[in-house]
């Protein structure tokens, strides 16, 4: 046994924390996996999922070699064979398929199973562009809020979170940070230990919304009616910033005709929190400094999500929190990384939104698509609509390659899988869309088994393919190269070189300075865009009220011990919830004669699925709560995705998972 050695590595998963890790290895295989204590976030510690992270990755289920399906199209029968051959057969098939159909019925589909710049948007967006595929218009989770953000301010951009401890009044607006951002929690009670008060506006009673001093319980999708209804408080009790409004921004009058309709008492009624609490909130809004609108994710996975986003956003700029150190609004630092694309030219071939996977798969013509390669995700868990996507999934004529570490339900449904290599086992660099750091991975140990990375995956596809383009063979080292080669000043001395010796480099960018007081407004006029994002319906109001006595607004938000169904067959993490669960309020399940731990039925008109009910004062009365989200097979071949629609958000293309509606009944009616 060689002596332990040890590297610097970065968690890659969808989360803001980007946590900084030292992964340890004997040479031949890593032992484990810690927190780096010098890291200004990460601080020594990890989240629940992470801390469990040698569970998956020695994971007695991943996948080790290329593997060819001998059995009927999903039912996870599988041969072993050689990389040589399975690539020679996937260049057959795609060769056929490219040269009856085009290119364009080849489709990609991936997100950030992995969030590393070379594992994602490098070698394989330039394996696709050039074999003239299909383009995915990568939208399910952030899209249309950042879309907002830029609209506003011209970029995805906030303040630097080491500054959140200097605010005095932090409002969490759909920001559950106990299960998505846990390493913003001590920053935040660093901040009330010096005077702060944190309040939560959440539709749900979260582990975050208990934790601290007061939660204005919404109903859900009102969002936009709350911060219309602030908005205007503001503007008649004239306490705003008038000379953001005026003199910065563009479309003052646009906003104060569009808020106008919005009273403390309409907002009071359509949002259901009581008129007292909103004008409390309007005040302190308006009078403590430094003041932070800390806004999570969930806020934009609605139909109104874009408007929703636009709206605090001008509350933001009302209130003048950018002038102070501490304060503005930090929903996204992700467009403050000015690193190259390594995705190279794009064709101009046709986009295909991700959130309507089921619609390509089965009504997309000319080309139909033929081929699909999957890579960083598992649709038939995560994307909506699910019986279209599996119905799709299914289709005998799609040929279907799938490169993961895990037999997930979608591999399950491939043709040929490939074995993919985990973080620690490959090179990467990684940026955050929360805090300001720039991190070089290190592998600690070869890859386990055949496992490759996604670069390696898609050199060794290009030279299957016979294309012969050399960017396509470019090594890592290289690539990292290429995405660090950038002038601009926030990047001033960070290069391969000098990661190489300190892995961990915060950007050149001042802790000090203010967004877009003290950086640019990167919008086409340099100035603050208050009117709202083009076709988003702000002045019309169109809520049904009152739900039919079964029917209930669904909610599937995310949970500690999972990031959507990367965790899902960890079973130290499954521990506690062995079987997909139905969360409903006390009032809700005695009035429907539903029993705790009862199995129900939860269906809409796209289809059902069966869970266990459980009493919780997580929902209020007429919602219920489904965490994502679980692996298919735990609730006989479906998940909550089955009840939530392919419907666009308003702006930005995003997903609508929060705009569900759904009827609960007795499983055995």
């Amino acid at each position: 046994m060689e002596k332990e050695s040890v590297v610097h590595g970065t968690c890659p998963h969808d989360c803001y924390d980007t946590c900084s890790l030292r992964v340890y290895s004997d040479g031949a295989r890593i032992t484990r996996i810690a927190a780096d204590p010098d890291h200004a976030i990460t601080r020594g510690f990890l989240c629940m999922k992470v801390n469990r992270y040698m569970e998956r990755l020695h994971h007695p289920d991943r996948v080790l070699y290329p593997l060819r399906r001998k059995g009927p199209k999903g039912s996870g029968e599988f041969q072993r064979i050689a990389w040589d051959e399975a690539l020679g057969e996937i260049a057959e098939r795609m060769g056929a398929i490219i040269n009856a159909y085009g290119g364009e019925a080849v489709l990609p589909y991936s997100f950030a199973g992995n969030m590393g710049c070379l594992s994602s948007g490098a070698l394989d967006a330039r394996f696709f562009h050039a074999i003239g595929a299909s383009r995915l218009d990568r939208t399910i989770c952030t899209a249309s809020g950042n879309a907002a953000l830029r609209w506003v301010f011209g970029s995805a951009f906030g303040p630097d979170p080491e500054t959140i401890a200097r605010a005095r009044f932090i409002l969490l607006w759909g920001a559950n940070s106990m299960a998505t951002n846990i390493h913003g929690v001590p920053l935040m009670d660093e901040a009330r230990k010096k005077g702060a008060a944190v309040w939560t506006v959440d539709p749900l009673k979260t582990d975050t919304a208990e934790r601290y001093d007061r939660h204005l319980k919404l109903r859900p999708g009102t969002d936009l009616a709350l911060a219309l209804g602030l908005g205007r408080h503001l503007l008649d009790t004239g306490r705003y910033d008038r000379n953001l409004m005026l003199e910065h921004s563009d479309g003052f009058d646009t906003y104060r005709k569009l808020v106008q309709p919005w009273t403390l008492a309409r907002t009071a009624e359509a949002t259901g929190i009581p008129m007292a609490e909103i004008e409390e909130l309007a005040e302190r809004l308006a009078a403590v400094r430094p003041l932070l609108l800390r806004v999570g994710y969930g806020v934009q996975r609605q139909r109104r999500s874009a408007a929703a986003v636009w709206a605090i956003s001008v509350l933001s700029l009302l209130t003048g929190s950018w002038r102070d150190v501490g304060g503005g609004l930090l929903l996204s630092n992700g467009d403050a990384f000015p690193l190259q694309s390594l995705a190279g030219d794009s064709p101009a071939t046709r986009t295909v939104n991700m959130v309507q996977l089921g619609h390509a798969l089965l009504d997309l013509s000319d080309p139909p698509v033929k081929a699909l390669v999957v890579y960083n995700s598992n649709p038939a868990a995560t994307a909506p609509d699910q019986a279209r996507v599996l119905k799709g999934l299914a289709r005998d004529d799609l040929f279907t390659v799938v490169h993961e570490q895990m037999l997930t339900d979608t591999a399950k449904l491939a043709d040929f899988v490939l074995p993919a290599a985990m973080s620690m086992e490959v090179w990467d660099v990684h940026t955050s869309y929360w805090h300001r750091y720039v991190q070089l991975n290190q592998p600690a140990a070869p890859p386990a088994g055949e496992a490759v990375s996604n670069p390696e995956f898609f050199r060794r596809m290009a030279r299957a393919l016979g294309l012969s383009d050399e960017r396509l063979q470019h090594d890592d080292l290289a690539l990292i190269r290429q995405t660090l080669d950038t002038d601009h000043p926030w990047m001033d001395g960070i290069t391969l070189e000098t990661l190489l010796e300190d892995p961990v480099q915060k950007l050149r960018i001042p802790t000090e300075s203010r967004p877009f007081l003290d950086t640019p407004v990167t919008t086409p006029h340099g100035k603050f865009r208050l009117q709202p994002p083009p076709g988003t319906a702000v002045d019309v109001w169109d809520d049904a009220g009152d739900l039919p006595e079964r029917e209930f607004q669904l909610l599937t938000p995310s949970t500690r011990e999972t990031i959507k169904s990367s965790f899902g067959n960890v079973a130290s993490l499954r521990r506690g919830h062995p079987a997909p669960e139905l969360l409903m309020a006390d009032d809700d399940m005695r009035r429907l004669g539903i029993e705790h731990g009862q199995k129900v039925r939860v269906r809409n008109e796209l289809g059902s699925v069966v869970l266990q009910a459980v009493r919780s004062e997580v929902p209020q009365p007429g919602t219920v709560v489904s965490y994502a989200v679980r692996w298919n097979h735990e609730a006989g071949g479906k998940n909550i995705n089955q009840l939530t629609s392919q419907d666009l958000a308003d702006f930005g293309g995003g997903a609508t998972f929060y705009s569900a509606r759904v009827f609960v009944e007795s499983a055995a009616s």
